[in-house]
């Protein structure tokens, strides 16, 4: 991203309004959006709080991420194009957040059945309370490496699909440009939040790095969803259609991911990289094609 530190904008094109407003990003976040809302519906797990009684704390989430990758989209169409990469990176955290808490929660989860086991000192439960953080200040001098580290321990195979060379320095890259447009790393990040940055040609290539890095923050969000929430995406449509009809269930049934899920997958996953793709298949009970 160091190309953008010191930006010549060049001439200014009236026809650029039309391709910067026609570009696939805000397809993408439309798509990518409409899958968070959906997990937000159909993930009814719930975890114990402590003197609160049940919380579903995923759909928060989900619907948190989904509201940002709304307010990326607005941003972008108005030509806040500082703004929006800021907020992208900050749909990195909730990303690496997520999944990391999820393999708190399913480490938990083990230690239930044990006598030791004691449900005050649960992360998740004091984090959702706002009584910890999932990593406390000071314990790691780089959180990101702190997370990252975990979630390579849960599925080495997994992360080093995800994080191989190319994609670990793009992840680099991108949470890198999220860095400069949010702390203003370079004099540019102001002429970057001009929406008469929309008819310059400059524009379509910041597009096409937003682009890159929420597929890539998808692909990475909708893996470890697979290998740890698989649940979540599974179809109920098939086995209720059938009590409609008063029909027998097919036993693999439950095992149906949902229509949306396979088009997400196939759509994003699969063309991000096939052999990503593959393992996830093999990795979980959903059946991403029926």
């Amino acid at each position: 991203m160091q190309q953008y530190a010191n930006i010549n904008i060049g001439t200014e094109q009236p026809e650029n309004y039309r391709k910067f407003h026609n570009h696939i990003v805000f397809q993408t976040i439309d798509d990518i959006k409409e899958f968070y809302e959906f997990l937000s519906r159909n993930d009814s797990s719930t975890t114990l709080m402590v003197a609160r009684g049940l919380m579903n704390y995923n759909y928060e989430i989900y619907l948190s991420i989904s509201n940002t990758l709304d307010s990326i989209k607005q941003l972008l169409t108005l030509g806040r194009i500082n703004d929006a990469f800021s907020l992208i990176r900050k749909y990195n955290d909730a990303v690496i957040m997520h999944i990391y808490s999820l393999i708190i929660s399913e480490n938990e989860e083990k230690l239930f059945f044990d006598d030791d086991y004691c449900p005050y000192n649960n992360i998740v439960d004091k984090w959702v309370c706002g009584n910890k953080f999932l990593i406390e200040k000071g314990e790691h001098k780089n959180k990101d490496k702190a997370y990252l580290s975990e979630i390579m321990k849960r599925d080495k195979c997994l992360f080093n699909l995800i994080f191989n060379k190319k994609t670990n320095k793009d992840y680099g890259e991108s949470r890198g440009f999220g860095d400069d447009n949010l702390h203003y790393n370079y004099w540019n990040a102001f002429r970057l939040n001009n929406p008469k940055i929309i008819c310059y040609p400059i524009s379509i290539s910041l597009l096409v790095e937003a682009d890159k890095a929420i597929k890539l923050l998808f692909s990475i969000h909708f893996s470890y969803i697979t290998l740890l929430k698989p649940e979540s995406m599974v179809s109920y449509d098939y086995c209720n259609d059938a009590l409609d009809e008063d029909e027998s269930i097919n036993e693999d049934a439950k095992n149906y991911a949902a229509s949306i899920a396979c088009e997400i997958f196939e759509k994003y996953v699969m063309t991000y990289d096939v052999k990503l793709a593959e393992y996830l298949a093999n990795c979980t009970f959903l059946k991403f094609r029926y």
